[in-house]
């Protein structure tokens, strides 16, 4: 098992914030759809901010990139398929 290296700063580890980032689309997925594909980043930032408000600010904006990259490449995946 390949142990966790935590920084001494309040800061998440990259493979947290990757964790976190894939619920939080599963999320939004499920409750809007395909329409949550045509998200800003802005909104998507909005949506999940009561679940990062607790991350340093770095996070909460790495966080929201996250998501809405995995947004962007769902929706080019549901494209390509169709």
């Amino acid at each position: 098992m390949r142990g966790r290296h935590y920084s001494t700063t309040r800061a998440l580890p990259v493979r947290d914030l990757h964790d976190l980032s894939d619920l939080l689309t599963l999320q939004i997925y499920q409750r809007l759809g395909r329409r949550a594909y045509a998200l800003s980043r802005r909104d998507v930032a909005e949506l999940i901010q009561p679940y990062t408000d607790d991350l340093v600010p770095d996070d909460q904006r790495a966080v929201a990139w996250l998501v809405w990259d995995l947004l962007q490449e769902g929706a080019e995946i549901e494209l390509e398929l169709a």
